[in-house]
């Protein structure tokens, strides 16, 4: 008795429509782009279920990694009439911390003084705005920082080498004039790279920075902390000045 093609077909198959994958099947999904039937049994899902289980585990067990502070150096740095320049890398330091939420401008005094460490202090809610340029021509950076209110001044106690350093809080702005207790803006300047590298590592570090690039540079058109207030009118022989914008 002749076969039909339909029997032959099935038989060269193993017995089995050509469309379907034979086995214990409890269920059967419908053909899909490649004309393939995927059939599912409960093992199966269970295979699947306890995998997409351990990797929300480990994804929960895993904590966020803390971003490092960060350490780099200021080729010069100007706030009102105090300027300094970086004599080598390590004479002026820009140091942000994440943990701490603070930003600090470390400075090595002329040995012919103190010889000692002094830096400048910034509390990350203390920064209205900031405002990185970069050369075209050699890609040397330039970062203002508009403050809210004046930083805190510090300066290192007991040095010894190659231990950590130790700080004492100043109650006296050591720069002249007390330039960093009345001006709003300081203003750093960097080598090729440097800033533009450092920038980068501090959007993705934090929110706060990623948020804070955005805003427009300056909030505020006063240049002096006595004009928003803060300070002494007596040290303020400006007033009435504005930021650049």
């Amino acid at each position: 008795m002749e076969r039909s093609q339909e029997e032959l077909e099935a038989s060269n198959n193993g017995g089995s429509s050509p469309n379907k994958i034979t086995g214990s099947v409890d269920e059967e999904v419908e053909n899909g782009p490649l004309n393939l039937r995927l059939t599912t049994s409960p093992e199966f899902l269970k295979q699947i279920e306890s995998l997409l289980q351990q990797q929300e585990q480990d994804s929960n067990s895993t904590p966020p990694a803390k971003t490092k502070p960060m350490s780099f150096p200021i080729s010069k740095i100007t706030i009102g009439e105090w300027t300094r320049d970086a004599v080598y890398e390590q004479d002026l330091k820009a140091k942000i911390y994440f943990a701490r939420k603070k930003i600090m401008w470390e400075c090595v005094e002329d040995v012919s003084t103190t010889g000692m460490n002094r830096k400048i202090e910034i509390q990350w809610g203390d920064v209205l705005s900031i405002k990185p340029w970069y050369h075209p021509h050699d890609q040397t950076g330039i970062l203002s920082v508009e403050l809210r209110k004046p930083p805190t001044f510090f300066i290192e106690t007991n040095p010894q080498a190659r231990k950590h350093t130790q700080w004492q809080q100043l109650y006296q702005d050591f720069t002249r004039n007390h330039s960093a207790s009345r001006n709003r803006i300081h203003t750093l300047h960097f080598a090729p790279g440097v800033l533009q590298k450092n920038m980068e590592k501090l959007v993705s570090g934090d929110r706060f920075w990623s948020e804070l690039v955005k805003v427009h540079f300056p909030t505020l058109e006063h240049l002096y902390f006595y004009d928003i207030g803060y300070g002494n009118s007596m040290n303020n022989m400006h007033d009435g000045n504005r930021v650049p914008r």
